[in-house]
C-alpha cells in the first residue's frame, strides 16, 4: 500500500473512538479487483461513515487526491461535496481537511 493511504488508514484507525462516542459508524470501502479499459487502477482507500441524520463517503487516492460528501438521510440532499487537489501528508492535515465532513455528518445540515 501506498505511504499516504496507510497513514490515512492508520489515522482513520485512531478516530474510531471519538466517532463512536458521536455514533457514527464506519465500514472501509474495498479496492474493486476489476480493471477497466485495460487500464490500471489507481490504488485507493475509502471509507463509508454514517450517523443518525446523515451518511458520507471519503476516498484517498494513492496520487494525493481525496473526495468526500455528506448526504442527508431524510431528505437524500448533498450537504457536503469536496475534492482535494493534493494533500499532505501530516495526519493533523486529515483532521483539518475532514472536520466540514465529520460537522455535516453530526449535525445533518448543509455546510
Amino acid at each position: 500500500m501506498e505511504p499516504i493511504l496507510d497513514s490515512f488508514k492508520h489515522w482513520m484507525q485512531q478516530e474510531q473512538k471519538w466517532l463512536q462516542k458521536r455514533y457514527i459508524t464506519t465500514e472501509e470501502r474495498k479496492q474493486d479487483d476489476t480493471i477497466c479499459n485495460d487500464d490500471p487502477y489507481e490504488p485507493f482507500i475509502g471509507y463509508i461513515h454514517e450517523s443518525k441524520k446523515a451518511v458520507g463517503q471519503v476516498t484517498l487516492w494513492a496520487s494525493r487526491q481525496m473526495e468526500f460528501e455528506v448526504i442527508n438521510l431524510e431528505t437524500e440532499e448533498r450537504l457536503l461535496w469536496t475534492y482535494v487537489e493534493q494533500i499532505e501528508e501530516q495526519e493533523a492535515s486529515f483532521k483539518t481537511i475532514l472536520e466540514p465532513y465529520f460537522g455535516a455528518l453530526q449535525s445533518g445540515d448543509k455546510v
